[in-house]
């Protein structure tokens, strides 16, 4: 018997077509919007453009249609109750906290993350054990650049980093992702305003990479999955043992794509929030 567990509110209603598989995990396109939802396990995370089911064989599943109440999978019909949300929720700004626990993120990130993630970034300077060959080094390099444009609020520096480096989704996307997540967590904090920076941000990144446009798009938003969000409230409102804790949850996402993110995050929160939109 499929159980749907749960259903990103960015889910569009209709029919899509096999994109790719994954250790549990199916990736679809819809017909009319080309837009990514995918299917994945209990394993995976809640998020934005996911469904999350138990007992499919996702071997075996090829087909996929959603409307108001129901998902088929194949020729199977599995109701949902109700779509879950994905956007970030009203935070408490307290600057020293963060403060505090922006340090224990970036200690946890650089003691946790996986081999090939981008927490290089967080060093003062290029990661020389990452210089093994021309393209690595010249792909760091990019990426340091890149990161500090956008922290100086040069927005050339999206523009820069969008589709550098490995990955389903590549680190530099990612990154990008976890920026616009910390630029709109400022604002659910109610003390900074980044909408137009966001949105050309999000302009800026847009990418033919079905995977990445999903991440980003929905990341301009505000929306992301769901260890993401928890991570964002523990660095706003929780103990520097509650941000260990959500940093290593989202980091052990994907190959690399949660530690990524995660730096992401961190170049976003670390700046100035009084440099907001006026």
């Amino acid at each position: 018997m499929i159980e749907v567990l749960d259903i990103g509110d960015r889910v569009g209603t209709g029919r899509y077509r096999l994109h790719s598989r994954f250790r549990g995990a199916i990736a679809f396109i819809g017909h009319r919007s080309g837009r990514l939802v995918s299917v994945v396990d209990e394993t995976k995370s809640a998020g934005p453009v996911n469904i999350v089911v138990r007992g499919l064989d996702f071997d075996r599943t090829g087909t996929l249609a959603v409307d108001s109440r129901m998902i088929y999978l194949d020729s199977t019909a599995v109701p949902f109750r109700r779509r879950s949300d994905s956007c970030l929720g009203p935070l408490h700004f307290e600057p020293a906290r963060l403060c505090r626990n922006l340090v224990t993120l970036r200690e946890t990130l650089m003691a946790s993350a996986p081999t090939r993630a981008i927490v290089f970034l967080l060093n003062d300077g290029p990661d020389a054990a990452r210089e093994s060959s021309a393209f690595e080094s010249q792909l760091t390099q990019r990426l340091h650049a890149g990161a500090e444009q956008l922290l100086a609020g040069d927005l050339a520096g999206a523009a820069a980093m969008r589709g550098l480096g490995h990955g389903l989704t590549p680190s530099g996307d990612d990154f990008l992702a976890g920026y616009l997540l910390g630029l709109y967590a400022f604002e659910k904090a109610g003390c900074a305003c980044f909408a137009r920076r966001r949105q050309a941000i999000g302009a800026i990144a847009v990418s033919r990479n079905p995977f990445s446009a999903a991440l980003l798009s929905c990341a301009a938003e505000g929306r992301s999955i769901e260890p993401a969000r928890s991570l964002i409230r523990a660095l706003f409102e929780d103990s520097e043992a509650g941000v260990v804790r959500e940093t290593r949850r989202l980091a052990a996402v994907g190959a690399s794509s949660g530690a990524d993110l995660a730096t992401g995050l961190y170049f976003a929160l670390k700046a100035n929030p009084e440099e907001a939109e006026t």
